[in-house]
């Protein structure tokens, strides 16, 4: 059989076996790209919904959703705050000077309101309520202050910035409740692990869970938990260089987001402080260098950064990028979610930010 075989093939001219062969590298191609399409079409869960134009040639430095509408506000680079209908696409409001000549670098809606708080390099923290056309300002501080936050209940507010401390706030007082203070200058070594921050801080969160427990990150390659009620570190993590809002917890696991050109993704187990994994967040040979990162689900992240310019959409089980947003943009310097509208935004350096739907 095997020499029928031979003597039928070679009856054949080579532009024959060449046709032939031509024909089956199609066939496999074909069905190659087939299964390439239908294995995309599966993993899709990022679809853009609409690309909002910034009117700042600034840039866009800070953003975040409402969790009770439809609006978007945007922190732009000269200093003004604008609000949009992300679902009609109009501006609906435009507050000028919110930081007179520097950048919004924050802005945070209290939980379960439509009123947000808006700060900057300039050191004044205002609050707005575009509902009681409410716009003040409700306290400043002698500091570069690169992020806010308000705690689950709406009680405590936190800022940090080029000071390396963590100030705590009555929210509804807004009178300065305590100060976390650090050893100014050095390297968080493991010694001084379970003390305060030694160089300029870039995020403050508040624990989703817990109103009582705050953390922070920046420049001195760590994050750390602080117990509001006594004022200590309940925890430190050393290594994550944090350039922006580049931290965020979803039960018991941390994922953070460095300026590094690589392996700049990591995710923790906070119980044991110990890495669980580095996080693969490229499609390509891009450099990373994160800004900003978020969980969407508690095994899905999103992320970006000047080297990620898209946000990319990192399954953490599977370990490997399953979707990302194209921005346009030439740094992504901002992330906003919201899991309950199942949408997101990122904006920074560039023409318009980009709101799509996850899936």
């Amino acid at each position: 059989h095997f020499q029928y075989t031979e003597a039928v093939v070679s009856t054949q001219s080579t532009g024959q076996k060449l046709a032939t062969a031509l024909d089956f590298d199609k066939s496999v191609v074909l069905k190659s790209t087939e299964n390439m399409n239908r294995a995309h079409q599966v993993t899709k869960v990022i679809n853009t919904k609409r690309v909002i134009p910034t009117f700042s040639v600034n840039g866009v430095y800070s953003c975040q959703l409402s969790p009770v509408s439809d609006h978007l506000a945007m922190g732009y680079g000269n200093g003004d705050v604008e609000v949009y209908n992300v679902e009609t696409g109009d501006q609906v409001s435009l507050i000028q000077n919110v930081c007179k000549n520097f950048p919004v670098t924050s802005i945070k809606y209290l939980n379960g309101t439509g009123s947000f708080l808006a700060t900057g390099p300039s050191g004044k923290v205002r609050l707005v309520d575009l509902s009681q056309e409410l716009s003040q300002w409700v306290l400043q501080q002698d500091n570069e202050i690169s992020c806010i936050d308000v705690n689950l209940d709406n009680t405590y507010l936190a800022l940090v910035g080029k000071i390396p401390d963590v100030y705590v706030y009555d929210a509804s007082t807004y009178k300065i409740v305590s100060v976390f203070e650090g050893p100014k200058g050095f390297d968080n070594n493991e010694e001084e692990a379970l003390t305060g921050h030694s160089q300029r801080l870039f995020v403050t969160k508040f624990d989703p869970m817990d109103k009582f427990t705050v953390m922070s990150a920046g420049w001195d390659s760590s994050v750390k938990l602080w117990d509001t009620r006594n004022g200590q570190v309940a925890w430190s993590i050393g290594g994550p260089k944090v350039c922006g809002e580049g931290i965020d917890k979803s039960g018991h696991y941390l994922v953070t987001a460095s300026w590094f050109v690589k392996d700049a993704l990591q995710l923790w187990d906070t119980r044991t402080r110990k890495l669980l994994s580095t996080l693969n967040c490229r499609s390509g040979e891009e450099t990373e260098f994160l800004y900003c990162c978020q969980f969407y689900t508690q095994d899905k992240v999103l992320c970006g950064g000047s080297g990620i310019t898209n946000a990319k959409l990192i399954d953490t089980v599977e370990n490997k990028v399953i979707d990302e947003m194209t921005t346009n943009l030439k740094v992504m310097q901002c992330l906003t979610l919201s899991r309950a509208k199942k949408m997101c935004v990122a904006a920074g350096l560039g023409d318009n930010a980009t709101c799509a739907v996850l899936s």
